[in-house]
């Protein structure tokens, strides 16, 4: 008897929990765009949140996520992730995944607008990766369909039913399944200074969009408020942690940044920070962390020494790091229950790409490790419990589009973007951004055009949402500037 099929799009966490949990019995393909180790997953260096340590509970870290989400958060998806989180991590550690310890104990962190120290971490600064390649390396019954870019989602009768792919060389694969699970990442690449991995441009959403499914909350993204930043350009992320382990942004001439700014200082929540380090940038100031404070710096943080390395920091003479903000997080996306379905059927969303109300306006540093475990758990179990006959489906082609589209430049796109949804935003400015892409076509005849479209796509979300959103709250930073 042939099995039930599940398609994933996307090779991170979510991705990889979902398909792990659901390998043995049932037909697994994973597709992802570029190579399966590309993945925001990969590049996560903070850890995973849990109330794991016995002065914590999950009512305490409850409460901090819905104070850092401006209690926008939904209360049974909070609660879902902050109970089902210690258990899902204790169910990791028996499967063999160790994390870090400090005498026979797990080595807690603390981050921004957590309470305590309830950050579990791996190799110090390397919590993604090792998480993720614990979770690949246990994927042994799976397909992999690799450098295989997703441009399509297929119905039949309102159901999805499968997925259009293009390979690198632009050659058409279609892949069906009877439960179509999106965990493709956010949008970080839609900006020019983003610590996403470059493969993360929106696909996902403007897929679901085209699909029919509801998108909510676009018009919150995170900006991570210290990307290491040299001549004029971002280098990747330098983690929350360091700041939770002592370090402080500094102006050039050494005076805090943060004094007087919220109670929290260095380790206020993120949207306060990005906001307040871009307010100092646009004044001409060169922001810096410094870690004269922080003990055994490149023990605790091997990963972000090497980076330092390889850029030529001298961070060990000048106990320095220059920094600028960046896109890092979307907190928005696919509207999804508790077990990340969507209101198209057969077609299911988890991680970054989805939001099922967990994050609020702003997210809890360190939570977005725990979602991906969480809900990828809970989207497992839930297609366990649908009975679901495989069907023949018949071949249903790529919808057609011109193929001379007018599509804007990419970097062009992303400078556009940058100035009118980044950190603060104006709704004049935002007016004219959205009749400037209203000129451009969508197009998925090509990998690069299906990218530009897609990021169009998910542009426009954002504007929309942000329009709409007439007051700031958390992550949303919008002027209201007089029109000239």
């Amino acid at each position: 008897m042939s099995k039930e099929r599940v398609i994933i799009v996307g090779s991170g966490i979510s991705g990889c929990m979902a398909a792990l949990r659901l390998m043995q019995d049932y037909d697994v393909t994973i597709i992802t765009k570029g190579q399966k180790e590309e993945s925001n997953s990969m590049l996560a260096q903070g850890g995973v949140a849990a109330a794991v340590s016995k002065s914590d509970t999950p009512k305490k870290h409850f409460s901090d996520t819905f104070q850092a989400g401006c209690f926008h958060n939904k209360v049974r998806a909070v609660n879902q992730l902050v109970t089902c989180g210690p258990v899902v991590i204790q169910k990791l550690m028996e499967e063999g995944m160790t994390f870090d310890e400090k005498d026979g104990e797990l080595s807690l962190g603390l981050e921004g607008a957590h309470r305590l120290p309830r950050i579990l971490h791996i190799g110090g600064d390397q919590t993604g990766k090792f998480l993720t390649t614990f979770l690949q390396e246990k994927l042994t019954n799976i397909n992999w369909q690799e450098q295989q870019m997703a441009i399509e989602l297929i119905k039949q009768n309102d159901v999805a039913i499968g997925v259009h792919c293009l390979d690198m060389e632009n050659q058409l694969h279609t892949y069906y399944g009877e439960h179509i699970i999106l965990a493709s990442g956010g949008l970080g690449q839609l900006f020019p200074v983003t610590t996403n991995a470059a493969t993360i441009s929106g696909d996902g959403l403007a897929l679901a969009y085209r699909a029919g499914a509801k998108l909510t909350d676009m018009e919150f993204i995170q900006f991570h408020p210290t990307l290491l930043f040299l001549n004029g350009r971002c280098h990747g992320l330098i983690s929350e942690a360091v700041r939770g382990e002592g370090a402080t942004l500094v102006r050039t001439d050494g005076s805090a940044v943060m004094t007087n700014i919220h109670p929290m200082a260095d380790l206020a929540p993120r949207d306060v920070v990005a906001a307040t380090l871009f307010e100092e940038i646009e004044t001409g100031n060169d922001i810096f962390l410094d870690i004269d404070a922080v003990a055994h710096f490149e023990e605790r943080f091997p990963a972000i020494t090497a980076s330092l390395d390889a850029h030529q920091v001298p961070f060990r003479e000048t106990k320095r790091i220059p920094v600028h903000p960046g896109a890092h997080f979307l907190m928005g996306g696919i509207r999804t229950d508790l077990h990340g379905k969507t209101n198209v059927p057969g077609l299911y969303a988890i991680g970054e790409v989805a939001n099922a109300g967990v994050h609020g306006a702003n997210r809890l540093a360190s939570n977005s490790l725990l979602e991906t475990l969480v809900f990828g758990e809970k989207v497992a179990e839930y297609i366990r419990t649908q009975e679901t006959k495989p069907q023949n489906n018949p071949a249903i082609p790529l919808t057609s589009h011109a193929k001379a589209p007018h599509l804007p430049d990419k970097q062009l796109l992303q400078e556009k973007i940058w100035e009118t949804l980044g950190i603060t935003r104006k709704p004049e400015k935002i007016t004219e951004f959205l009749h400037w892409i209203a000129a451009f076509d969508y197009a998925n005849h090509t990998r690069e055009a299906a990218e530009i479209s897609h990021m169009l796509i998910t542009a426009k979300l954002i504007a929309e949402s942000a329009l709409k959103r007439t007051e700031s709250l958390g992550a949303h930073r919008i002027l209201k500037g007089v029109m000239k």
